[in-house]
């Protein structure tokens, strides 16, 4: 008796209206608030006239007291319906209680009205059983129809026998086509709410999931089928610039250049804010699906105009293929989620097919990152020294601080295994706050200690960069540690600081204004703008490891290494040469006056106490330092 869902209903096909949002907004509650209004006006107009003609017939048991009685509880209980939170309207169980109400409350007014003879009960239920086993428009009117004269018939007869022709057996039939078109409405609305997405009109992932397993054929449920999982790329930024009305409308104009590379047979469905998936019921074979996943990349290609913009739309798309029942269609669509992942790791605008080692890896990923949530609550992220050297000297100057992962299980877990999954997953934020407070601890315990001009770098990850509240975390970490700003070095690379070189700026002047010192990481293998580079409050570059490392080999190494040392000396730019190994390596670069480096020719990353144990027993003081 109400609906199930708060989607707002748009029919397959239609085109939403342009103040349509994406699923959960405030549009879709008041389309849904909208519904429910027209739902209770429905109800109140069947019930009061029902009630009329029961209480107010001749032969009725209530007094005129109790029939007045009786039809204000009954518009005031319509009155409660209208303002009942839209979120009870939600429960599974409110459309049942509803229905089991009125049914309760036309029974007693039967019995009070002393017509539990009458057929206007069993007309009643015969409109809902109509509506529950019609199953299209041409059914309903055919059971409408048929009512309709048997009633007609009844009524004529009683007409002709008795010779008396009363209101109440004239409001009958219309009462009735009332009932029957409000019912079917209302069945009509949820099975939409419930199977189709209010912004593109397109099957939503429940309809999807059932066209899976069922199709519109069952002898052919377990035949071969393709799915196609398409990612879009290109929302969010159109969301931010153009606004979410002009994103909606990209979405459209996205869902219908895409409905035209398919057959009639082919079903697009919206699986996500950004994602579309395409069954294919009659192709179990990779060949057709993969020319389909081509020709949709082909029609995305051309630009959508947009507000008088071009907007381009990259997409990826991952293929599975492979029959399924009922109890793995979700996973169909798992495994074409596990291809599209691959693909997009491929770069833009390409499509990969499922294998099973996706699912492996998947595994082995969950489990991984379960593992790191643990890991980050017990503390289990340690921090490795790596020495920093001056060339010429061999004295210490500083030290890199490097997150590792001390696993009970697995022992410590490399760097390049968990570091991309907590940027991924947004964990390096703790990690990276853990690691610079043990980092400052650390350093703080050694100037104690009486290594007092060793300084410490520390990594920053681009995502820890973008968080707007960094500066301040950075200095409550100092001052807990009772540390020196001017003792800590933050590193970065080139690309996290491009990615929004103003917002960067912002975030580096007020580091700078701390007196922190900054570090641009790997420098030469991203992309840099030398007018940004010598606007940003930079001290230091740390060339790659990887030209460190081919300068004996390569001539366009050792003149990369040239220029970069040109450069810092221009911009008054300390210069670190990373990942020094040979005696070889370290002559190329005191040659090319480069004096400051770190690699496994001086010591590899090592835990804080046995960086201690070599910083005594090589009598690293800051006297002999200063000597």
């Amino acid at each position: 008796m109400s609906t199930k869902s708060a989607m707002t209903q748009v029919a397959p096909g239609q085109e939403p209206s342009q103040s349509s949002t994406t699923p959960g907004t405030s549009s879709t509650g008041q389309t849904f608030a909208h519904l429910r209004s027209s739902y209770i006006q429905l109800q109140a107009l069947v019930s009061v006239v029902l009630s009329y003609q029961l209480l107010f017939s001749a032969d009725t048991f209530a007094s005129q007291d109790l029939k007045l009685v009786a039809i204000l509880t009954l518009l005031s209980s319509c009155g409660v319906l209208m303002v009942i939170p839209a979120r009870f309207m939600l429960l599974d169980w409110f459309p049942g209680l509803v229905a089991l109400a009125d049914t309760l409350f036309t029974s007693g007014l039967i019995y009070v009205s002393g017509n539990a003879g009458s057929d206007l009960y069993l007309a009643y239920f015969v409109i809902i059983l109509i509506v529950s086993t019609s199953r299209t428009a041409v059914q309903m009117m055919v059971f409408l129809t048929l009512v309709t004269a048997i009633y007609g018939w009844a009524l004529f007869r009683e007409i002709t026998d008795t010779s008396v022709l009363l209101e109440r057996h004239l409001l009958r039939v219309p009462l009735l086509l009332v009932m029957a078109i409000f019912y079917r409405r209302m069945a009509e609305s949820v099975r939409l709410l419930t199977n189709y997405d209010p912004l593109t009109g397109l099957p939503n992932r429940r309809h999807l999931l059932r066209l899976l397993a069922h199709g519109s054929h069952p002898a052919r449920s377990h035949a071969p089928k393709s799915l196609l999982y398409i990612d879009l790329d290109g929302f969010r930024l159109v969301n931010e610039t153009l606004g979410q009305m002009a994103s909606d409308q990209l979405l459209r104009a996205v869902a219908d250049r895409i409905k035209r590379c398919l057959r009639t047979s082919d079903v697009i469905a919206r699986v996500g804010p950004y994602e579309l998936s395409i069954l294919l019921p009659t192709v179990g074979t990779t060949a057709v699906a993969g020319r389909l996943a081509q020709r949709i990349l082909d029609a995305l290609a051309s630009p959508f105009l947009l507000s008088g913009h071009d907007i381009f739309v990259t997409a990826n798309i991952g293929i599975a293929v492979g029959p399924l029942n009922e109890k793995d269609a979700d996973g169909l669509i798992s495994q074409a989620d596990a291809a599209m992942t691959r693909a997009r790791a491929r770069g833009k605008n390409s499509y990969a097919f499922y294998s099973t080692d996706m699912n492996e890896r998947a595994h082995e990923r969950l489990v991984l990152e379960s593992r790191l949530h643990r890991a980050i609550e017990r503390q289990e992220i340690l921090v490795y020294y790596q020495p920093q050297i001056h060339l010429v000297s061999g004295r210490l100057i500083g030290l890199e601080s490097l997150a590792r992962w001390k696993d009970p299980e697995r022992g410590l877990v490399s760097p390049a295994t968990f570091i991309p999954l907590a940027e991924e997953t947004g964990l390096i934020v703790p990690i990276g706050e853990m690691v610079l407070r043990q980092a400052c601890r650390q350093l703080k315990a050694w100037h104690d200690a009486g290594y007092s001009s060793l300084t410490m770098s520390v990594n920053l990850s681009a995502v820890q960069f973008r968080q707007p509240d960094l500066a301040s975390r950075v200095k409550a970490i100092l001052s807990d540690e009772r540390l020196e700003p001017g003792s800590l070095e933050l590193e970065l690379t080139e690309t996290s600081i491009m990615q929004d070189a103003e917002t960067a700026l912002l975030a580096l002047t007020q580091l700078k204004s701390m007196g922190i010192r900054i570090s641009i990481d790997d420098f030469g293998t991203g992309y840099s703008s030398l007018i940004y580079l010598r606007r940003f409050p930079i001290d230091t570059l740390k060339i790659d490891r990887a030209f460190t490392q081919d300068m004996a080999t390569s001539e366009d190494a050792k003149a990369i290494v040239a220029a970069i040392l040109a450069m810092a000396e221009a911009l008054k730019l300390t210069v670190i040469a990373e990942g020094v190994e040979t005696k070889e390596q370290m002559a190329l670069l005191i040659k090319q006056k480069c004096y400051l480096a770190q690699g496994f020719a001086f010591s590899k990353p090592l835990p804080a106490e046995e960086l201690t144990a070599l910083l005594e027993r090589s009598s690293w003081t800051d006297t002999q330092q200063a000597a």
